[in-house]
């Protein structure tokens, strides 16, 4: 026999998980932000240390 509050239940339960799940994707997130932020710079003076050394050696040759 199948009981139809399971069907209900289990429709409250999926939409209850489906706004959470919304609720969680726009949810800022600092920390994300300052570690994406900081790779960014990291690269950056990567970046600019690797053309001041290419450049150093162009000027030596």
């Amino acid at each position: 026999m199948i009981n139809p509050n399971t069907f209900r239940l289990t429709d409250e339960l999926e939409r209850q998980l489906m706004l959470q799940a919304i609720e969680e994707q726009f949810r800022p997130r600092p920390m994300r932000a300052l570690a994406s932020g900081l790779r960014k710079l990291a690269l950056g003076i990567k970046s600019l240390m690797a053309r001041e050394g290419a450049k150093a050696a162009q000027s030596a040759a």
